[in-house]
């Protein structure tokens, strides 16, 4: 009968454990390792923050913490690009790889060569050059390999150079370029001391007109990273002396070398490909071959047959003898590809042979091996071979040379028979931001800038009065009084030229102040406008300024001068630095004029005609100077701008210049970028009009009324001059200098790019608190819990009422828990066992966020201060756990 026998069985599991409910439910998707994205939506708080409404004090400082500290990591603009393997980015530790600028057409355009960066690469670089050994017949000599960039006889600046100009495809952006006819590289593989043979015949021994270099034959020699066989080395018999002085050097790179006799076959692996060799024919001085059932032609010694999957078989020796039982056989070769390197005069340094690859001669390539030859021992000294682009290449952004050398027809083996290639990832990606010239009207341009702050201000730089009078500033300037004319002034001076105040700053006038070096990066600059003063006479007089940036309006307390005198009624601080600010009329009246300390000096000018302008710099250090043909800034015929000028008439030097350079040494390595000129005029309309120097622009296939280009600094331009239209400018100016990235690689690579951010805090935290009873749906929104059971009731809710509001917390330990709802919301709870423990566990989520253990759906805190606490899985309670199982016995009573 059977009997049905129960079993016990102990096993221990962990209350709270979240693998288990993971495992067996579904993993969640909350973590708290993605802490605060899952509050945060484009920037800003979503969800509350809730407190017990009888939580102490202390609970709301961590409220106060928690909304303090809460950061998002914000993507950027900026991705790093790596290539990994052996690769070697053009540029040193001390030296930078720049972008040329569009100073000149096409053509003409120079820029900052490999050479001037180095005059040679070696295993430094790139580990294909690394030191080797050439183990010949008779002894072992060791050799170094190198990568020379030489210079061209001319316009070496316009080669190897990466600029924006238009490719062969009438395509326009950043390439990387190499000139028809100018080098790509020179390889060098030098032995530190000469590799020697003895010069014999075919049968090994020594003969002065010999053609064979037996001690080199039938060895392995690794050049540029890739193992080659030298299936053959002989001396050619047009070389001088009948054959001295001369060498040719047969290489198989993948290959198998054997000895069949006639009728034979073997099978030979290389690589990944398998030949079976089968030795069909054989006479006095050929032999032919069937090489996986493709017969060969007739092949001599020296020749090859190219097989259908390209691969390559043949024949380095023939024995033929001609007698009963004579030996036939023949020495071949099979492998992926064959590289041949002659030179009929190893006296000089030059050279007449291609690089021969397979059957072909590859056009660009001129070897070059030096040594001597006594037709006794040949010894050799360097091989180099010299690589020269068969036409202009313009490899673009993920681009590889020999994809264009393919692609324009000629032959990518140029490369050293493809040991190496050249790629161009583009430019660095770097923050930018947008300088432009625009216009508010057609009559109206502001130049935009950033300030000292990172804001961008609008400078009212020209307004057109008719076709032949500009104004600088926002409105007209023409009339008999001087209200309202909201003019820009730059000039810190408050004297009158020929009588007229073309200088001190009226009410609603705009001006810059400039603090700082501008060649130091110290320079701060900022545009502001004179909102107007009260008089002396008033109790506590004040004077208002508009910081353009900020949209703020900075007041300061007037300072009594004695009437009729001039002196600093205020000063401005801005950027750490300050500006002194004097009464330029009666401060007897309201609004009365000021002049400004513009330049930080700590003085106001008083000459008596206008001195230099002051200077805007932009934050991420482009310098922008007005200036003009009369003058250092000048409106209509050559007039000092903020003068009337309404007298109509145009002249030589009519229009209002801004010239912006780049200061800063530091911003940029050895190529200056381009100053850029703008020169503003008026026409017909009136309308006003720009001009551009400086650059010389490309207008890409298909487009019209804009062009484009760069400066070395990376900065890309972009002019519009739209028919019958203001002409526009917007510059794409980096906070640091792109630069070019070209690779060096060689063998398998990979490349990865990896996207930037900064962290940046949250907005929307403040405002977003709550007491637990004014919250009355506890899954209608993300929340962030402050406090436990015991004082906060939507605490106690999420952990299910516990009777004792202190059940799951120990002293001196802090619990943070994540509970997602069903709508995709979630609540994470802060809680510890008294008021110390929740601040310890707010500074934390504050302060360590970021820390390797803050992860999961929950962890405990424990310790005295935040950056001691430590951070991790909650603590697993044992207990014993009954199951019964039931099994079935068969017994027979």
């Amino acid at each position: 009968m059977k009997v049905k026998r129960m079993v016990k069985r102990m096993f221990a599991v962990g209350t709270g454990v979240a693998m288990l409910g993971a495992t067996a439910m579904g993993a969640l998707a909350a973590d708290l390792k993605s802490y605060p994205g899952m509050f945060v939506d484009n920037g800003v708080f979503n969800g509350l923050l809730v407190v017990g409404d009888t939580a102490k004090p202390i609970d709301n400082l961590a409220v106060t913490d928690i909304a303090a500290g809460m950061k998002y990591v914000k993507p950027s603009a900026t991705t790093t690009v790596s290539v990994e393997g052996d690769a070697w980015m053009v540029g040193t530790s001390s030296k930078s790889y720049e972008l040329a600028n569009n100073n000149a057409t096409g053509s003409s355009i120079g820029g900052e060569s490999w050479r001037d960066i180095n005059t040679f690469i070696g295993d430094d670089e790139l580990a294909a050059l690394s030191d080797g050994t050439w183990a010949t017949n008779e002894n072992e000599y060791a050799f170094q390999q190198f990568m020379f960039f030489d210079a061209d006889s001319v316009n070496n600046e316009r080669n190897r150079i990466v600029k924006y100009d238009e490719n062969d495809k009438d395509v326009s952006a950043d390439h990387l370029f190499l000139g028809n006819g100018k080098q790509i590289a020179r390889y060098k593989l030098e032995f530190s001391s000469t590799a020697q043979s003895d010069v014999t015949d075919s049968a090994g021994s020594a003969d002065t007109t010999g053609t064979y270099l037996d001690d080199f034959e039938n060895t392995e020699l690794s050049m540029l990273g890739k193992p080659y066989k030298v299936v053959l080395a002989r001396r050619p018999a047009s070389g001088p002396q009948g054959g001295g002085g001369s060498i040719k050097l047969t290489l198989m790179a993948g290959a198998a070398r054997d000895t069949l006799l006639e009728g034979e076959t073997q099978t030979y692996t290389v690589g990944d490909k398998t030949y079976e060799v089968t030795l069909t024919f054989v006479d006095a001085d050929e032999g032919l071959f069937t090489v996986n059932g493709e017969k060969t032609n007739k092949l001599k010694v020296g020749e090859t047959y190219v097989l259908s999957d390209k691969s390559e078989v043949g024949v380095s020796e023939v024995l033929y003898q001609d007698y009963a039982g004579g030996v036939h056989s023949v020495t071949f070769f099979v492998g992926a590809s064959k590289m041949e390197l002659r030179d009929d005069d190893i006296g000089d340094a030059t050279g007449a042979y291609n690089v021969k690859v397979g059957s072909e001669d590859i056009d660009g390539t001129t070897v070059i091996v030096t040594g001597t030859d006594d037709n006794s021992t040949f010894t050799v000294s360097t091989v180099e071979v010299n690589m020269t682009a068969e036409d202009d290449f313009f490899v673009s952004t993920e681009g590889k040379l020999s994809d264009v050398i393919t692609a324009a027809g000629e032959e990518k083996e140029v490369l050293m028979a493809g040991s190496f290639d050249i790629e161009y990832k583009g430019l660095t990606d770097e923050k930018t931001h947008d300088l432009q010239l625009k216009t508010s009207s057609s009559r109206r341009y502001k130049l935009v800038l950033f300030d000292g702050d990172g804001k961008a201000v609008d400078i009212p730089v020209a307004y057109a009065e008719s076709a032949t009078n500009l104004s600088a500033g926002e409105d007209t300037q023409v009339g008999a009084t001087r209200n309202n004319w909201k003019a820009l002034k730059l000039n810190e001076t408050a004297n009158n030229v020929n009588g007229v105040d073309i200088t001190s700053i009226h009410k609603d006038d705009y001006f810059v102040v400039t603090g700082g070096t501008a060649g130091d990066g110290s320079a701060k600059s900022y545009l502001l406008q004179y909102k107007g003063a009260d008089r002396q006479s008033k109790s506590s007089p004040k004077i208002k300024l508009k910081n353009l940036g900020s949209a703020e309006t900075l007041e300061y307390s007037v300072t009594t001068v004695a009437a009729g005198t001039t002196g600093t009624v205020a000063t401005i601080k801005l950027g750490g630095y300050s500006f002194l600010v004097q009464n330029a009329s009666s401060a007897q009246a309201d609004d009365f004029n000021i002049a400004v300390d513009m330049d930080g000096s700590g003085a106001v000018s008083t000459a008596a005609a206008p001195g230099s302008l002051i200077t805007f710099v932009d934050s991420f250090g482009s310098q922008w100077t007005p200036g003009g043909g009369d003058g250092p800034y000048s409106g209509q015929n050559g007039s000092q701008v903020g003068t009337d000028n309404s007298s109509g008439g145009s002249g030589a030097n009519f229009g209002l210049v801004w010239n912006m350079t780049t200061p800063n040494a530091d911003d940029f390595d050895q190529v200056t970028p381009s100053a850029i000129s703008l020169n503003i005029s008026a026409t017909t309309g009136p309308e006003v009009r720009a001009a551009l120097s400086g650059v010389t622009l490309l207008t890409p296939d298909g487009e019209t009324e804009v062009s484009y280009g760069y400066t070395s600094m990376g900065t890309w331009i972009k002019f519009s001059e739209p028919s019958g239209d203001p002409d526009e400018l917007t510059l794409g100016y980096p906070v640091k200098q792109k630069l070019p990235q070209v690779y060096f690689t060689s063998g398998a690579t990979t490349t990865t790019s990896t996207a930037a951010g900064d962290l940046t805090t949250v907005e929307g935290v403040v405002g977003a608190s709550k007491l637990a009873s004014e919250v009355t749906d506890t899954k209608a929104q993300n929340l962030i819990l402050v406090g436990g059971p015991c004082v906060n009731t939507i605490a106690a809710e999420l952990l299910g009422n516990p009777t004792d509001c202190a059940e799951g917390f120990r002293p001196g330990v802090a619990r943070v828990k994540l509970f997602e709802h069903a709508n995709g919301n979630v609540a994470m709870l802060v809680a510890g066992y008294s008021g110390e423990d929740t601040r310890l566990a707010g500074l934390v989520v504050a302060k360590r966020w970021t820390d390797a253990n803050f992860k999961g759906m929950e962890v405990e805190v424990e310790g005295t201060t935040y950056s001691d606490a430590t951070i991790g899985a909650p603590t697993v309670k044992t207990e014993a756990v009954v199951e019964e199982t039931t099994t079935e016995e068969t017994t027979t009573e």
